[in-house]
C-alpha cells in the first residue's frame, strides 16, 4: 500500500503540482513583467499564491497534517526554519507570511524556470552576494515591509546539521524579531536527491519571536543561533519526527 501510495503521489500529484508551477508562471508571467510592484510585491504575492497550490498538493500526499502559529510580532521580522527538503521553501506561505524574501543557495537560481521570478521578487543568492549588498538589500526588503526568510542549517542532507549564525548576526544589525519554523515531514515526503513523493505526517509550526536584544553574551547571534536549533529540535521530537 505504501508504496502503491508513493507511486501515485510521484505520479499523478507531483505532475499536477509541476503544471500548476508551470501553467501559473505561463499566465502571470506577462502582467508581472508589466506590473512587478513597488521593489516586485506584486511578484512575491504571486509565489505565495504559487506556494498555497503546492501545499495543497502537498496535503493530499501527506499522511496527516499539522499546523500551529504562535502570534508573530508586528512588522517586518527575520523567519529561521530547519531544512530538510526542497518543499520547505513553499511551507512558510502555511504560516501566516505572505510577503517574503528569500535567501537562499545558488543552485535555486540556476534553475532556469523559477530564475527570473527570484530575481523580480528580490531573492537573494547566499553564495554570491557579498556582505555589504545583502545587508543593504535586506534594510530596503524591510522598509518595504517584507519579512526575510532564511533556513541557517544551510544543507537539506543533514537534518541535525549546526545552525550557521548568519541569520541572527543580520538580525541583530537591523534589530529584527526572530521566528523560529519547525518544519517536519517533508524530508520524508522528499527526500533530497530524489524525485519520488512518499506519505509522510506534515508538521509546521512558528514558534514565539525572540528578540535580539534578549542575548547578551559578547557573541549573541551565536547564543540565538544554538538557542532557536534548541527550540525547533525539540519542537520535531515532540511529534516523534
Amino acid at each position: 500500500m505504501y508504496a502503491l501510495r508513493t507511486l501515485f503521489n510521484t505520479a499523478i500529484i507531483g505532475t499536477s503540482a509541476i503544471l500548476w508551477l508551470f501553467l501559473s508562471g505561463l499566465v502571470a508571467g506577462p502582467f508581472l513583467w508589466l506590473f512587478p510592484g513597488k521593489s516586485g510585491k506584486n511578484v512575491r504575492k504571486f509565489v505565495f499564491i504559487q506556494s498555497k497550490g503546492i501545499l495543497f498538493c502537498m496535503r493530499l500526499c501527506s499522511s496527516g497534517w499539522k499546523e500551529e502559529r504562535a502570534p508573530r510580532p508586528q512588522g517586518p521580522c527575520i523567519v529561521a526554519a530547519n531544512h530538510a527538503s526542497a518543499l520547505d521553501l513553499y511551507t512558510v506561505a502555511a504560516l501566516g507570511f505572505t510577503n517574503v524574501v528569500y535567501i537562499t543557495k545558488g543552485w535555486v537560481f540556476k534553475l532556469p524556470f523559477f530564475r527570473p521570478v527570484m530575481q523580480a521578487a528580490g531573492y537573494m543568492d547566499a553564495e554570491k552576494t557579498s556582505p555589504e549588498e545583502m545587508l543593504a538589500r535586506c534594510k530596503t526588503a524591510v522598509e518595504n515591509g517584507c519579512d526575510i526568510v532564511l533556513f541557517p542549517q544551510g544543507s537539506r542532507k543533514n537534518p541535525q546539521a549546526r545552525f550557521k549564525s548568519g541569520a541572527f548576526y543580520l538580525a541583530e544589525l537591523l534589530k529584527l524579531p526572530v521566528v523560529p519554523v519547525a518544519i517536519g515531514g517533508t524530508g520524508k515526503m522528499l527526500p533530497a536527491g530524489t524525485i519520488k513523493l512518499h506519505p509522510a505526517k506534515i508538521v509546521l509550526k512558528s514558534l514565539p519571536a525572540l528578540m535580539p536584544g534578549a542575548f547578551t553574551e559578547p557573541l549573541a547571534h551565536l547564543e540565538m543561533a544554538q538557542t532557536v536549533k534548541k527550540q525547533i529540535m525539540q519542537e520535531l521530537e515532540k511529534e516523534n519526527i
